[in-house]
C-alpha cells in the first residue's frame, strides 16, 4: 500500500516546482516549434536545417513533458529521467562553454569585443550547467530517493480493499 507524505513536505514542493517547470518549458518549446514551422519558408539550407532539427527537438520536448507529468505524480522513472536529463544539461553546458572559449575571433573584431562576447557566451552556457548540477545533487539525495520509492503523491486516492 502506498504511503502519502504530507503536502507541506519541502521535498514535495521542490519536486512539484521542477515538474511544473519541465512541463511548461517543454510544452512552450513544442508550441514554438509547431507555430513557427510554416514561417521557416523552407527556402534554401536554413529551411532544411530547421526541418531536420525538428526531428530530434520534438522527441526531447515530449520526453520533457512526460518527465514533468511523472514528477508531478511522483513516479519512480521520472526521477531517473530527470537525472539523465540533468547529466545531459551538464555535459552540453560544459561543451558549450568550452566551444565558446575556443571560438576564433572575427576579422573586424577588436580584442575587447571578443573578450566580452566570449565571456557572455560562456556565462550563458553555464546556466544550464548550474541547473543540471543542482538537479543532480537534489535528485540523488537519500530523502528524495525515499520520496520516489514510497510512491507518495499528495493527491493520491486510497482504494479500500474488497471485503
Amino acid at each position: 500500500m502506498r504511503t502519502t507524505l504530507p503536502m507541506n513536505n519541502p521535498i514535495d514542493g521542490r519536486v512539484k516546482v521542477t515538474g511544473v517547470l519541465a512541463l511548461t518549458c517543454n510544452a512552450f518549446a513544442v508550441f514554438v516549434l509547431l507555430a513557427t514551422e510554416f514561417q521557416s519558408g523552407g527556402h534554401g539550407e536554413m529551411g532544411s536545417f530547421y526541418h531536420y532539427t525538428m526531428v530530434w527537438t520534438l522527441p526531447f520536448a515530449a520526453w520533457g513533458i512526460a518527465t514533468g507529468i511523472g514528477l508531478l505524480r511522483a513516479w519512480r522513472w521520472a526521477r531517473i529521467s530527470t537525472l539523465i536529463f540533468s547529466g545531459l544539461l551538464v555535459a552540453f553546458g560544459v561543451w558549450g562553454a568550452v566551444a565558446s572559449l575556443r571560438a576564433p575571433g572575427g576579422v573586424g573584431t577588436t580584442r575587447g569585443e571578443l573578450m566580452i562576447l566570449k565571456t557572455v557566451l560562456t556565462l550563458l552556457s553555464l546556466i544550464p550547467t548550474a541547473a543540471g548540477l543542482a538537479w543532480l545533487v537534489f535528485f540523488t539525495r537519500n530523502d528524495v530517493r525515499a520520496y520516489f520509492s514510497s510512491g507518495s503523491v499528495a493527491h493520491s486516492v486510497r482504494i479500500p480493499r474488497g471485503q
